[in-house]
């Protein structure tokens, strides 16, 4: 482990992907964000399932500025058959807060199938065209749906397809998705599932991710990395999924955390500065 290695020099720990407003975490969120700042942990974005969780997202971003809390929002597929008719006026005005640095969970998941396919495309690309209109960057969710959710965007007009900037949150498409994923200019980002045993595949695909499109996150409280596995998962514990991260690549810690560093404030687009 690496305990105390944030200090004055080094870059700081991003987790790009969190649910501190799940009913797992809420009521623990103060003590979790300030374990999250002892881990060199300086940016969190805070991510919304549906128009409630997406304002306590927001509410978090405000009242967590000082220890670089952000937010995303939007409507994960789960929950897309509450929202078939549209996305809520409410909604889409939460992405002109200034904490609102991404749209989403939004996508597909045949996994589960909580909501009717046919939802789950119309919600989805109402927040393709939402990301476009916006030009805030769309944070995907996808499982077992990488064929449809690929042949949805690779479908798309050309200018608007370039004009999105997509991140593939906890990114399961394998290998064998990959260079479809690179080809539309997306970004991957790998969480806690890379330091299971069984993920040699994940493991070699955060080998091959150009280092410039490449996010880390904890998908906190869930994927919880491998010493806490079977446990609630909290943002002080990204730091587990760079370690894992930079054995497979190779690469010092220092060095991959300062390129992540680098690679969220551009897909972000936050300041350098710490708020």
């Amino acid at each position: 482990g690496f305990g105390g290695w944030a200090f004055e020099g080094f870059s700081m720990l991003i987790d790009s992907h969190c649910h501190l407003n799940s009913d797992e975490l809420r009521g623990d969120a103060d003590a979790l964000v300030r374990r999250a700042a002892e881990a060199g942990v300086g940016r969190m974005v805070v991510v919304g399932c549906d128009l409630e969780d997406s304002r306590e997202a927001v509410g978090m971003a405000h009242r967590f500025r000082e220890s670089g809390v952000y937010a995303a929002v939007g409507v994960h597929p789960h929950e897309a058959s509450r929202y078939a008719d549209g996305l809520p006026e409410a909604l889409l005005a939460l992405a002109a807060d200034e904490r609102v640095v991404a749209l989403g969970e939004a996508g597909l998941d045949y996994y589960y199938d909580h909501s009717p396919r046919g939802m789950q495309r119309s919600v989805f690309r109402m927040h393709l065209e939402w990301a476009a209109a916006v030009r805030k960057p769309l944070v995907l969710h996808v499982r077992d749906a990488m064929d449809d959710v690929l042949s949805l965007l690779e479908g798309l007009e050309p200018g608007m397809r370039s004009s999105l900037k997509l991140l593939f949150h906890c990114y399961s498409g394998g290998l064998g998705y990959l260079d479809r994923v690179l080809g539309l200019g997306a970004r991957c980002a790998i969480g806690g599932a890379v330091t299971w045993a069984r993920s040699d595949e994940l493991r070699e695909v955060a080998a091959r991710i150009p280092a410039d499109r490449l996010l880390l996150e904890t998908d906190c409280p869930w994927m919880a990395p491998k010493p806490f596995r079977g446990k609630l998962n909290e943002p002080s514990y990204v730091r587990y999924v760079y370690e894992a991260v930079a054995a497979a690549r190779g690469v010092a810690l220092e060095a991959l955390a300062g390129q992540v560093e680098e690679n969220a404030r551009t897909f972000f687009g936050w300041g350098s500065s710490h708020v």
